[in-house]
């Protein structure tokens, strides 16, 4: 069986993205880091060992292909990849991804980017049941009690839930048939699941039932109750802290790059690279918590490939190394040393770019600025320095 998996990303989360900025959050439910790492990224993981899996095709917000492309490839996910643009509705994203498609897959499988906890077990018992039926769906049985009610909102029956059930993602169906459905069905851009787009055309899909707890993140407290499950279980709870430290002289015609922005002024950080000493500093600090050497020993001053090399590329380069080793930022405070330009209104664009880098939310980034009342090198404008401290986070058993 050849499969080519969709993550349906493209939703607008509107539910969410209110309560987020009220909470000064990432205001992407599918971006919203759960113990350090987007819920995209806990979607992605349980597909990583199935060879079955042979590509996946992300359905983005339109405009975000570049930057859900990146995270993904960041994140050590190796198979074939492609970001399309999602679309209108949840089944219009699935059709786009579709078109995507590689022709050696003979079965689709969808996933919603914001369901983080879906189990390899169950992945496996869908893919065992598919292989004799023209498509298959995760669900769980209906638990509470239902009651129908008038358009007043009298209680009319108790509804019998003994043959319910509560669909779930991932579905995976026949190739062929999700594009006939598609072809022939009126209202197809309006369907729920891929398992009404199969109904519609009279297909076999199976019900495989699902105990495992599968949720969907859709409101900000559903997010926060999923960042407590994940913090209480005995393998998320690996944290490490690295520090990093750089200083850099100053010199006139150099162009000033802190963290990962320009900062107009008449002088810069005196370096091989483009002496940004905040993402040095970022860098050292994530080698310190993983155990992994020091800029210097990754970036060489005496390596002509590194000369006027853009810091973020060490970055890029160190939190990839991080990635494969099972290490994630979880959250990065700093402390930059200067007397002059004052940094007041860089700060937040820094703070942007450096969560960016890192995979963050904003709130997880702290930029503190300080100068040395005219003290030491740094308070003489000859110099700058920067401190970080970087918690890093790892999954283990």
């Amino acid at each position: 069986m050849q499969v080519s998996l969709i993550l349906a990303a493209g939703g607008a989360g509107t539910r969410f993205r209110k309560a987020a900025a009220r909470r000064n959050a990432t205001s992407s439910k599918v971006l919203f880091p759960i113990a350090g790492i987007p819920v995209m990224l806990h979607a992605f993981s349980a597909f990583e060992k199935i060879p079955e899996i042979r590509e996946a095709i992300v359905a983005a917000p339109a405009g975000e292909e570049k930057h859900f492309s990146k995270i993904i490839r960041e994140s050590g996910w190796r198979r074939p990849l492609k970001v399309v643009r999602g679309g209108k509705s949840r089944a219009e994203s699935v059709f786009n991804a579709l078109a995507k498609a590689s022709p050696a897959s003979g079965w689709i499988m969808v996933h919603d980017a914001a369901r983080p906890f879906l189990g390899e077990g169950a992945l496996r018992r869908l893919l065992k049941e598919a292989s004799g039926a023209e498509g298959a769906i995760l669900a769980r049985k209906v638990v509470p009690t239902l009651k129908q009610s008038d358009v007043r909102g009298n209680i009319l029956r108790t509804v019998d839930r003994s043959a319910l059930y509560e669909a779930q993602t991932p579905q995976l169906v026949r190739k062929d048939l999700l594009k006939k459905s598609y072809a022939v069905s009126k209202g197809a851009f309006s369907a729920t699941d891929e398992a009404a787009l199969l109904e519609a055309i009279g297909a076999r899909v199976k019900l495989v039932e699902n105990e495992d707890w599968n949720p969907k993140i859709t409101s900000f407290s559903d997010a926060r109750l999923a960042e407590a499950y994940v913090t209480s279980q005995k393998w998320m709870v690996c944290v490490r802290n690295g520090i990093g430290r750089d200083t850099h002289r100053l010199a006139a015609g150099r162009p000033f790059w802190l963290g990962g922005i320009r900062i107009p002024f008449d002088r810069g950080p005196l370096g091989h690279s483009d002496g940004d000493v905040l993402l040095h500093a970022i860098c050292d600090a994530i080698l310190g918590a993983i155990g992994a050497g020091d800029i210097g020993e990754w970036f060489s001053d005496r390596d002509p490939k590194f000369k006027n090399r853009p810091s973020r590329k060490f970055v890029e380069s160190v939190r990839a190394h991080a990635a494969k080793l099972g290490w994630k930022p979880e959250h990065v405070d700093s402390v930059i040393i200067l007397e002059k330009p004052k940094l007041g209104a860089f700060k937040q664009k820094i703070r942007a770019r450096v969560a960016k880098l890192l995979g963050l939310g904003e709130e997880a980034v702290s930029i503190k600025a300080k100068t040395q009342e005219g003290l030491g090198p740094e308070g003489e404008g000859l110099a700058v320095t920067a401190e970080a401290l970087v918690a890093m986070r790892r999954a283990v058993s």
